[in-house]
């Protein structure tokens, strides 16, 4: 596994767990002090790499999100999953129960 090649929920997990630390307060008063600007040679994801050393935790999470590539395997995924749910026998489900489910079913993933 690349240095780069963080899951979303360990970035996060490693967020919020750092963001505890004063060391990480510090961190993000002092990027929203900052005037800092992007040129228009660099891209957002230059820019934060050239930062991480001011900005490390930020630097962390901002890549990671940044990082995410755009597709639309998600979301085939997540109608896939709602058609299963929606089955003959559950169509008269609500929007909401509906919403429910595949929220438990996500949070599972993620904590097992």
């Amino acid at each position: 596994m690349r240095k780069d090649d963080y899951s979303q929920e360990d970035v996060m997990l490693e967020f919020a767990l750092a963001s505890h630390d004063d060391s990480s307060e510090d961190e993000i008063e002092r990027y929203a002090k900052a005037k800092l600007a992007i040129s228009n040679e660099e891209s957002v994801l230059q820019w934060w790499k050239k930062w991480s050393i001011n900005y490390l935790t930020l630097s962390v999470l901002a890549r990671s999100l940044l990082g995410i590539p755009a597709s639309s395997c998600t979301n085939e995924r997540i109608f896939s999953a709602t058609g299963r749910i929606l089955e003959e026998r559950r169509q008269n489900l609500g929007d909401d129960i509906v919403d429910d489910i595949l929220f438990i079913r996500n949070f599972k993933k993620i904590l097992l």
